[in-house]
């Protein structure tokens, strides 16, 4: 009966859980300078940057920088467990750049301490979230949040001195729980871990009607999935139909094509010899045109000719008839001369001209 009772009280107090103990983190000394300058020294293209010596008198190719001890707080509101804790992080870094982080970002010395903010940001964020995935085992309902707290500020420490910048880190975490706001952490450990393990158990509840939920979804999803694939294979049914029709078209119109162009072909050659037909027709009819324009011109010729000839010799006729006559003349006026007398000199010397 002890025995299941110690279990109980195991179960109740959460220690049936696994986890490990977290270490005592030691405490943190930052050692800040109050006083920390940074010189730089810049004589034409010549720098360089050293502390602040004790002894120091500034000339005027001196730049003072003061490396002042910033402060730094973070603050988050993280939600548990479904809303059911909700924890409270508050986070104060104090750091101071030193002389070799700034040869690092010598053309940041100006601001130096805004970049440093600007830089690691993220990664101050990123320790926290770290730390409070230790949170899920649930021992720290029972054992507090302090070496939680102490962790945070450690490893960030610890970072910052990586990176070659003082700090020191205090973190502090508050948890409340919604429907039970006077609950304490440690003293009311027990009451906490049974409205945790309710919470899970209803929380296990809600998952398995969540996965019960997921499975109906899925089934539907399938079931759309396949009616998809149903509908896609019926679309693809009528996309080839429709391909084979558009081919079968396609090939009726290559065809059609094919015989309109033999068709023009055949009607090409039947007017090319139509034309040759029509040419050479033309050819035979100017060929007797020419023959005949040429006989004509033969017989104009052989008229011509034949009218000459009978100009020529109706002009030799005439002269034949102008000599006879001129001959008949004169014999007739020599008989004249020779009835009259006259003696044949005389006749010679008066004979008149012709």
């Amino acid at each position: 009966m002890s025995r299941s009772n110690s279990e109980l009280e195991d179960w109740l107090s959460g220690s049936d859980l696994p986890g490990q103990q977290l270490a005592v983190v030691e405490q943190w000394v930052a050692g800040f300078d109050p006083d920390r300058q940074v010189v730089q020294l810049k004589l034409g293209p010549y720098k360089r940057l050293f502390l602040r010596p004790a002894k120091f008198t500034r000339r005027f190719y001196h730049q003072l920088f003061p490396l002042t001890i910033e402060s730094w707080p973070h603050r988050w509101q993280i939600p548990l467990f479904d809303n059911f804790c909700t924890l409270d992080v508050e986070l104060d870094v104090r750091f101071q750049a030193t002389l070799q982080y700034v040869h690092r970002n010598a053309e940041r010395v100006e601001t130096i301490n805004s970049h440093i903010q600007q830089l690691y940001a993220d990664v101050v964020a990123d320790i926290v979230n770290r730390e409070l995935q230790h949170l899920d085992d649930g021992l720290w309902v029972r054992e507090g949040l302090s070496q939680h707290e102490k962790r945070i500020a450690l490893e960030l420490c610890e970072f910052m001195t990586m990176q070659q910048i003082q700090a020191e880190a205090k973190c502090r975490m508050t948890a409340t729980f919604a429907e039970f706001p006077d609950v304490q952490l440690g003293k009311d450990s027990v009451f906490v871990n049974v409205l945790r393990k309710t919470f899970e158990f209803n929380q296990e509840k809600a998952r398995e009607l969540l996965r019960q939920q997921r499975i109906a979804e899925q089934m539907e999803l399938q079931e759309q999935h396949r009616q998809r694939e149903h509908q896609q294979q019926l679309l693809e049914m009528q996309r080839k139909l429709q391909q084979q029709q558009a081919e079968a078209q396609m090939q009726l119109l290559l065809d059609q094509e094919q015989q309109l162009a033999a068709q023009r072909e055949i009607e090409r050659r039947l007017h090319a010899d139509q034309v040759l037909h029509q040419q050479q027709l033309h050819e035979i009819g100017f060929d007797i045109e020419s023959q005949a324009q040429q006989q004509l011109q033969a017989k104009q010729r052989l008229l011509e000719a034949q009218q000459i000839a009978e100009q020529l010799a109706h002009q030799a006729h005439v002269e034949d008839k102008t000599i006879l006559a001129e001959i008949e003349r004169r014999q007739a006026a020599q008989q004249r001369w020779q009835e009259a007398g006259l003696d044949g000199q005389d006749t010679v010397s008066k004979k008149p001209d012709l």
